[in-house]
């Protein structure tokens, strides 16, 4: 009989999606040439977007058990968070949110 060790953590898949491209198109005018007429180059910039989302799901126990524990890491999490950009790739922005759980705070808001 074969067993599978199980883990506490939940796996993930990362997604990625290619979202609509964007182009500029900029006329340069040079100087201008016989019959007057003017010479022009034209640059075509093109701009992709993606989005790549993963998500980590932790035990309910590795979540902090009070508010000021949730705060404190997520001043860590801010301060520590890797940078994921090159000179061809810029991140905008980037979204992290944890569980937290406070039996006397939230007991209250009932």
């Amino acid at each position: 009989m074969s067993h599978k060790p199980t883990s506490n953590i939940a796996k993930s898949t990362p997604r990625i999606a290619i979202l609509p491209s964007s182009q500029i198109v900029y006329t340069l005018t040079k100087a201008p040439m016989a019959h007057k007429t003017n010479s022009k180059e034209q640059f075509l910039f093109k701009y992709y977007n993606f989005k790549f989302s993963t998500e980590l799901k932790l035990p309910l126990k590795a979540a902090p058990s009070t508010i000021n524990q949730g705060a404190y890491s997520m001043v860590l999490t801010k301060e520590l968070f890797p940078v994921f950009e090159t000179n061809l790739l810029f991140l905008k922005y980037y979204n992290v949110s944890y569980s937290i759980r406070d039996k006397d705070f939230f007991q209250h808001l009932v």
